[in-house]
């Protein structure tokens, strides 16, 4: 399996000047993008796919000097200021064979829920957390009655009808597993279709996904993973996590 980072975006509602990419920002001695390395070491991934764009050399340098034994891969996506994180997750998996581990980059994560999520889940599959169904901004996801993933509902609230249609699952949190197939599925749309989804987050175009590719949640029941997109958001992930220990 290998593993793809989202890592293209600027981070601009976090207001962090003193350091070159949130990716980067410090939890204990390690930062964001050290953890998601050591943890994608411990499990063996065949590699880490890389897809950069905000200042791109210095998360380069950064994860190069880790020295690591996973081999690292870079995808500089050089348009990431005028596109949505689709165009790189596009980027991340196109002409790759076998299936994929996608994170986005800005999320915090105790260590054995990643590690548990790729051990015990099959791809594909979407990470999930409990949410409040009325939460806007969450990425809210609808099941079918058979339990599969039938939609994405993110930045805002979910309609009547879809209530009464289909069951909450709780809020994809930023990492899923993929299938080669529903890779390769998900990067013929995006080319037939690039200019619907070229400015579109990725639960856009998955919404036109799952109709045809059985994908199904994967429930994290004790939570402990954060999006980290403003400073409010570091400060909770801090209080969270001591960082005093591995088991974190």
């Amino acid at each position: 399996m290998q593993a793809v980072i989202l890592l293209a975006g600027y981070g601009s509602r976090l207001k962090r000047d003193d350091i070159p990419h949130k990716c980067l920002l410090p939890f204990g001695d390690e930062t964001l993008l050290s953890r998601h390395l050591s943890v994608l070491e411990s499990l063996g991934m065949e590699r880490a796919v890389l897809v950069v764009g905000h200042n791109k050399e210095a998360v380069k340098n950064y994860a190069q000097g880790l020295n690591l034994t996973l081999p690292i891969e870079f995808v500089e996506n050089d348009r990431y200021e005028t596109t949505g994180n689709t165009l790189s997750l596009v980027m991340g998996l196109r002409n790759r064979e076998g299936e994929f581990l996608v994170m986005d980059g800005d999320v915090l994560y105790p260590r054995a829920v990643l590690k548990d999520y790729v051990r015990q889940s099959q791809p594909s599959s979407f990470a999930i957390t409990p949410v409040d169904i009325d939460d806007t901004e969450a990425t809210k996801v609808l099941l079918r009655d058979d339990q599969t993933i039938a939609s994405f509902v993110t930045k805002r609230d979910v309609t009547n009808e879809e209530k009464s249609k289909f069951h909450m699952a709780g809020e994809a949190i930023g990492f899923f597993m993929l299938t080669q197939a529903t890779a390769r599925n998900l990067v013929a749309l995006y080319d037939r279709e690039e200019a619907r989804f070229i400015q579109a987050l990725w639960e856009i175009i998955f919404n036109e996904i799952t109709p045809h590719n059985e994908i199904r949640p994967y429930a994290i029941a004790g939570g402990g993973c954060i999006e980290i997109d403003t400073q409010q958001d570091y400060e909770e992930a801090l209080r969270m996590y001591p960082f005093k220990d591995e088991n974190h």
